[in-house]
């Protein structure tokens, strides 16, 4: 089975992986702790509904209850709007510069707004393409130059993911090393390959990136019409993943940042003086496998993904995962079951059998598309700070059969464990990741 794992080599092994900035930004809570406070607090997006008319029409209420605010109007694209402010969040956090910052970005949509607001406008005449210098280590790029210079022109000619890039350079002076696209699996695949040029010595702080924000009528209406989002009503657009009443998943904008640093032997933990080290980064693995373009395969189908998950547990004592949990009604017991059973096989190796609480974020925060694994990775490194886990007020009566215990109210986390999470994604995509 193919995998992003690098093989490092004994020059390169000591080196770890500190989590020393963290971004956040949903429509709970514009950073990560106001996040954080709003789930221990049991909100989620469904507890937003009380407030919109009864009869709400289903795209906007998907949008009304998805969205967030602050980036709605914004001058150049809703997602660069939260890809920044996520990044400023996470870069102040961990105490660096942000110009020339090698950046990784995970994103399955990009800037979609961009390109439609330019559709109905004048089309790109006089564009030329540029080969611009990049540093050692990082990938070519081409500046699109022409007249005139506008987003009008530049979301056509750069497409939504190089417009998210370009805005991102512009305004933080970050320098985009690469941008995966693997569907909802694409920020874990960015931290993948963060986490392995770290590794590999080709750079010392690595900033990782996802935002998505597509609600608009045509993304939300080719959800609904795979029939993966839960009614578009005011009482039953409801996100219960694990439940035994899942019908679909709610869609949300989000985004979310990581500031990764390469710690040597010998030198100071971050954090460590202060009595509050930072989270650690111990692995992180991708696959994929081509069993259906939207169908989720059956557990015994799922190689990529126990292939993933068996490669991440092995030797390590897991106290929490943040399984990917669409909520959909194939998906969630196929996953759990694979997960559980790699899970067990992990626990043969480890001789340990503590207690391992489960954590659907998707519930809460909705699905947020291709940001989704590095929000979840996010709030583990949170729920690692605290201890805490936040309740799961959807789960009125946990699916069955359930592999493993499934709690509705708030838990407490062991500390000695790591906490481990997954993305999966149409097309086989799977990524997974696990800190401590």
């Amino acid at each position: 089975m193919p995998s992003g794992r690098e093989h490092d080599s004994a020059d390169h092994a000591p080196t770890r992986i500190a989590v020393t900035g963290l971004g956040l930004v949903t429509p709970l809570g514009h950073g990560a702790w106001a996040t954080f406070r709003a789930l221990l607090d049991g909100r989620t997006l469904a507890t937003r509904a009380d407030r919109l008319y009864d009869d709400t029409k289903p795209f906007d209420l998907v949008r009304g209850l998805g969205g967030v605010a602050l980036a709605r109007h914004s001058a150049a694209d809703p997602a660069v709007e939260l890809a920044e402010r996520a990044a400023r969040e996470a870069i102040t956090e961990a105490g660096v510069e942000a110009l020339g910052m090698p950046t990784w970005l995970g994103c399955s949509k990009g800037a979609v707004v961009a390109l439609e607001r330019a559709a109905d406008r004048s089309g790109c005449h006089g564009l030329q393409s540029v080969p611009c210098h990049e540093p050692s280590g990082s990938r070519a790029r081409t500046e699109v130059r022409g007249t005139p210079q506008s987003d009008d022109v530049l979301a056509p000619a750069l497409g939504p993911h190089g417009f998210l890039e370009h805005h991102l350079r512009r305004r933080l002076g970050v320098e985009p090393w690469s941008h995966c696209v693997a569907a909802c699996a694409s920020s874990l695949v960015a931290l993948d390959r963060a986490r392995r040029a770290l590794r590999a010595g080709r750079c010392r702080e690595a900033l990782v990136v996802s935002a998505e924000a597509a609600l608009t009528p045509m993304f939300v209406g080719s959800y609904r019409r795979l029939g993966v989002l839960a009614p578009q009503t005011t009482t039953e657009y409801v996100a219960r993943p694990l439940d035994a009443r899942r019908s679909g998943f709610m869609l949300a904008e989000v985004g979310v940042a990581v500031v990764l640093h390469a710690v040597d032997p010998g030198q100071a933990w971050p954090g460590e003086d202060d009595g509050r080290p930072a989270p650690e980064l111990l692995d992180t693995a991708t696959a994929c496998e081509a069993f259906d373009m939207i169908r989720s395969p059956p557990p015994r189908k799922m190689d990529a993904l126990r292939h993933v998950a068996t490669t991440l547990f092995a030797g390590r004592p897991i106290s929490a995962l943040h399984p990917h949990a669409p909520g959909t009604a194939d998906h969630d017991p196929a996953e759990l079951s694979v997960l559980a059973d790699a899970l067990n096989a992990g626990r043969a190796t480890t001789q340990t059998h503590r207690p391992v609480s489960v954590y659907a974020s998707k519930g809460a925060l909705g699905h947020t598309l291709g940001a989704a694994g590095l929000v979840s990775f996010v709030l583990a490194c949170l729920m690692r700070r605290t201890a805490k886990r936040p309740p799961m007020p959807w789960l009125d009566e946990p699916m069955s059969p359930t592999p493993m215990p499934l709690v509705r109210d708030a838990q407490g986390i062991d500390p000695g464990g790591c906490h481990a999470m997954f993305a999966a994604g149409f097309g086989g995509h799977t990524a997974g990741a696990v800190v401590r």
